[in-house]
């Protein structure tokens, strides 16, 4: 071997391990951004708490992974046993080059995918978790991340999706006292100039494969009815379900409107939403709930029990329909409806 080519072999090779530690010197300068952002955002008086075990960045991928992480604002506490965030190369890179800010304004879309993530309200005790959790995300970071912990208005669109999987949901001492799900997804979109992510957003869920486990007191109610159907009064199940929400441009109140499908029947239930504060106290307006598209089986045993309990359901074209009135947390549906509201999604 001639020297010139042993020397070429040489460079070659310390080029090689130059470029190799520049990648893990660049993953651990991400790491130090990343995680001098997370004290920056929040050490603040009303700003949240995160914890974690640990933090890093893989090189020449760009994954960042938190293990154990939890976050706490007042009464909320989220967790998550792991959170992958999947950045491009060049996004990975951004952190070391330019800093973090830097990085944050000029990363435009991204992904994560969370292990066991969970929520909890600790005052009311509602409970939300799922097995694994997929978030994408367009729109800035620095400005999601901005408006989140400080509320200010958003300064770009953002939109968001969610895919995942073995969702359970627990609201005890309301109608949904808990509520399981195989697969669901979630689509939600804000605008430019709008501050409340969930009460001026668009918002989109379905969700498959669901197990109903209803308030006590409506179990004991109707214990004798859903027996008559072969069902668990503590575990109805469900085909699908969606829950839509939106702005209505004539007012500051949302339209909502959601279906649920069984092999019973359908239910639909659509009408306005008066956002208050508390969203659980929020007032039901013109809203109403319809039942349809019986199966044979349903629509005898309704024939039979207005027979043998002389009361008369209200129907319209094959449908029965009631109000609700109340609020989210405490609905009064009613037998009559003079109306079917709703008609009008807002736009």
């Amino acid at each position: 071997m001639s020297r010139k080519l042993l020397y070429s072999l040489i460079g070659f090779g310390v080029l090689i391990l130059a470029i190799i530690g520049y990648h893990f010197y660049a993953a651990n300068q991400a790491e130090q951004q990343i995680e001098m952002l997370i004290e920056q955002q929040t050490d603040t008086a009303n700003a949240p708490v995160v914890e974690y075990s640990s933090l890093k960045v893989t090189p020449f991928s760009g994954k960042v992974i938190m293990r154990d992480l939890t976050i706490v604002m007042n009464q909320h506490i989220e967790r998550a046993d792991k959170l992958t965030i999947d950045l491009s190369y060049i996004d990975a890179l951004k952190f070391y080059t330019g800093g973090t800010e830097y990085a944050l304004e000029n990363i435009y879309s991204g992904k994560a995918n969370l292990i066991n993530p969970s929520y909890l309200n600790q005052s009311k005790q509602h409970r939300v978790s799922a097995e694994q959790l997929q978030l994408f995300f367009e729109g800035q970071a620095l400005d999601a991340i901005r408006t989140a912990v400080l509320d200010t208005a958003y300064s770009v669109s953002q939109h968001f999706r969610a895919e995942g999987t073995k969702l359970q949901m627990e609201f005890p001492n309301t109608l949904v006292s808990g509520l399981k799900a195989n697969t669901f997804q979630y689509q939600g979109s804000i605008e430019s100039n709008n501050v409340d992510y969930w009460r001026q957003g668009v918002h989109e869920v379905t969700m498959d494969s669901l197990t109903w486990t209803p308030l006590a007191s409506f179990q004991e109610n109707y214990n004798f009815f859903i027996k008559g159907f072969g069902y668990a009064p503590d575990a109805i199940p469900f085909k699908s379900a969606s829950f839509t929400s939106k702005p209505d441009s004539a007012s500051n109140r949302l339209y909502i409107h959601s279906e649920l499908k069984a092999e019973l029947a359908q239910v639909t239930a659509k009408g306005y939403l008066d956002p208050q504060q508390s969203l659980a106290q929020s007032q039901l307006e013109e809203a109403s709930i319809t039942i349809d598209n019986f199966s044979d089986s349903f629509e005898r045993v309704l024939q039979n029990a207005q027979k043998l309990f002389s009361f008369s359901l209200n129907q319209r074209n094959g449908a029965i329909v009631f109000d609700i009135r109340g609020t989210m947390d405490d609905p009064n549906v009613s037998k009559k409806a003079n109306s079917l509201p709703g008609d009008s999604t807002g736009n």
